[in-house]
């Protein structure tokens, strides 16, 4: 999946919790669970209180049932739950009853952007989305053991890509250069532990340009433009990237003064 799709697939679903069926009405939703009810209503500050059988469960400006699934032979619901808006991405509150005890749920401690929830018969998956550079945890989740880690992945681009296989049609967003394995590999070697930072600096951007025979791009940390934006520039002729990272000071990979003139040329006036 693209970069590019995946924002575009993000901001539906943002739009979607906006929209007023799935921000829900006055009306209390009720939905037939384990021998009683589930019931999602809205409290005097606007935010949604999820309840079973009259005991809350949890609240907050979004809370809406995606779906109830077997898992290891238990019937579980699962709920989206978060602020709304398109700061965090809504968290997936598990809720199951266990044999002779009351409904409990289990949700990931991440404080935003947790992964969403891949269901199968016996386990639930939660695989985070990476970027360049990321390393990160994936877990694991059913009703009888809890929550474990199932392994750990780390970002890798597209096996047998190189320079000459770079396509400028297929790359819509700039992170989307990064899985061809040269480029990446030279990502890597000019940027070391910086990678993960200097990509997240490209995550709200357009598709990159092309001038003279030079690709560029500028992006910007989602919701904090203006702060750590990322601009780089791709000479597929001499097989050669370039980046700049704004902060308190502007920083360079390489230095400026070993920029090519043509490259240094397009960098934006305020990096």
């Amino acid at each position: 999946m693209s970069f590019a799709f995946k924002t575009l697939l993000s901001a539906s679903l943002i739009a979607l919790t906006a929209s007023p069926v799935a921000a829900q009405d006055d009306a209390p939703e009720s939905v037939p669970f384990a021998g009683g009810e589930f019931t999602i209503t809205e409290a005097d500050d606007y935010e949604k209180v999820l309840a079973f059988d009259g005991r809350e469960l949890a609240r907050d400006y979004f809370v809406m049932l995606d779906k109830i699934a077997d898992v290891r032979g238990t019937p579980v619901a699962f709920f989206s739950v978060g602020p709304g808006g398109n700061a965090c991405a809504p968290a997936t509150v598990m809720v199951w009853k266990p044999r002779d005890a009351e409904v409990t749920t289990a949700k990931l401690d991440d404080e935003c952007n947790t992964p969403a929830a891949a269901v199968s018969d016996y386990d639930v998956f939660f695989v985070p989305y990476l970027l360049p550079g990321d390393t990160a945890d994936v877990r694991a989740w059913n009703p009888d053991d809890g929550f474990r880690l199932q392994g750990v992945i780390t970002y890798a681009p597209e096996p047998g890509t190189n320079w000459d296989s770079l396509d400028l049609a297929a790359t819509p967003h700039p992170l989307d250069l990064f899985r061809n394995a040269s480029i990446y590999a030279t990502a890597q070697s000019l940027l070391g532990d910086a990678l993960s930072e200097v990509a997240t600096g490209l995550g709200t951007s357009s598709a990159p340009e092309e001038t003279d025979g030079l690709l560029s791009a500028r992006g910007c940390v989602p919701h904090a433009c203006g702060v750590s934006d990322t601009f780089m520039v791709v000479d597929r002729n001499a097989k050669a990237l370039y980046f700049a990272q704004q902060g308190e000071e502007t920083r360079f990979w390489p230095s400026r003064d070993q920029w090519p003139q043509a490259a240094a040329a397009l960098i934006p006036s305020d990096f």
